[in-house]
Order: structure tokens, then C-alpha cells, then sequence
């Protein structure tokens, strides 16, 4: 069997058109097997496929990101026969890579009993220019996340990280709204309950934060 990737994309594509087209011409040239689409593709939306997969992982970048933005191009691209609506393709890529999270969340669990001893610490790489106070805030507050399951931790994180409205968040979850709601707040009763032990975080609660209320 080929192990050879169906859609390879470069990690710095030349750009061949003068313009940035619209979301229905880059769609269209996409179905078409167009390069310059492919490579335009990239070009758009590789930070927000980058900074959604950051977000949701945190520390559980365990795997090689590049890898997993390569899945979510890869995706994308089989994908496209569903879209109906160009103009929906920034969320639909984001409920991509929603989805490509979970799975690397989901694995990782699952491989996790057959570890006997302890894993490696896996390294702290600090945010260049953040303050240390938010940098230690970040991972306490990931260390939270690490214990919840992986929906919840998706919802929250796209909720108070990110900052997608709810319908949004729905959407990059392929869920229903009331369903998110459900989740979400799950999640916020549980992150509040353990955030108001730490002495770091509870500075953060007290100061007033939407999933205190």
C-alpha cells in the first residue's frame, strides 16, 4: 500500500496569483484541482488552523504540529464535495481542525495505559514577550484542562481562549446550539470549582470572568 500523502501542500507555497480571490473562486478552483488554490488555501488559513490546534492542545503538544495541520489541509481538501456554502469555508476549515484535536486528544488518552513509568515532562516553551504572571496563569490553567474530557476542554478553550460567540462554537464543534450551551457550562462550573483552590487563578476568577457569574 502507498504511503504516499494524497494532497501534499508546501509549508511555503509561491503564491501565483496577483490577487486573493473570494471564497466561492477559491472553492471552485479547489473542486477544479487548481494549484494556485491549493496553495492559496494555505496561505489564508494556515494560522488559524496553527492557532486553533495550539489552542486546544496546550501542553499536550506531544505530536508534531505540522503533521496535524498537514491532516487538516488534507482533510479540508476531501471535504469540499459537503460544502455547500463557500462562504461558511473559514469555519468549516476551524470545524476541521476542531476535529483533528480531538482525535490527537482522544489517541493520546488511549495510548496512555501502556505507559509504566512515567512519562517526560514535556518542556515549557514560554510565550515570547508575555508577561510572567499570564505565562504562569497559562499553565495553570492548561494543567486544569489536561484532567477534562476532550469536549469539554474543546469547548471552553474555543470559548474563553479563542472567544468564538456560541453559535460559532457550535459550529466548530458540529453540534447543536443547546448542546454547546450544555457543554460550556459543564465546563465553567468545573474549571470555577477547581480554579477557585489555586491561589493564582482565583485572582483571576475574583476579578470577574463570565463563568463566575
Amino acid at each position: 500500500m502507498s504511503t504516499s500523502r494524497p494532497h501534499e501542500l508546501r509549508l511555503v507555497p509561491e503564491r501565483t496569483a496577483e490577487r486573493e480571490h473570494s471564497n466561492h473562486e477559491l472553492v471552485e478552483g479547489l473542486r477544479g484541482g487548481d494549484s494556485w488554490a491549493r496553495n492559496e488555501l494555505f496561505d489564508r488559513y494556515a494560522a488559524l488552523v496553527e492557532r486553533t490546534l495550539r489552542r486546544i492542545l496546550g501542553r499536550e503538544l506531544h505530536v508534531d504540529l505540522a503533521d496535524l495541520i498537514h491532516d487538516c489541509f488534507v482533510e479540508t481538501l476531501d471535504s469540499l464535495r459537503r460544502l455547500r456554502d463557500p462562504d461558511a469555508l473559514p469555519g468549516w476549515i476551524r470545524s476541521i481542525a476542531v476535529h483533528v484535536a480531538y482525535k490527537s486528544i482522544r489517541a493520546r488518552r488511549a495510548r496512555s495505559w501502556l505507559v509504566f513509568r512515567e512519562p517526560p515532562a514535556i518542556p515549557h516553551v514560554p510565550a515570547i514577550g508575555a508577561d510572567p504572571e499570564i505565562r504562569d496563569a497559562y499553565v495553570r490553567t492548561y494543567a486544569i484542562l489536561d484532567r477534562f474530557g476532550a469536549d469539554d476542554r474543546i469547548a471552553f478553550v474555543l470559548r474563553h481562549v479563542e472567544g468564538l460567540e456560541l453559535e460559532e462554537l457550535a459550529v466548530a464543534c458540529r453540534v447543536s446550539l443547546s448542546t454547546i450551551k450544555r457543554r460550556l457550562a459543564r465546563a465553567e462550573r468545573r474549571f470555577a470549582a477547581v480554579a477557585g483552590r489555586d491561589p493564582v487563578l482565583r485572582e483571576w476568577l475574583e476579578g470577574g470572568t463570565r463563568w463566575t457569574r
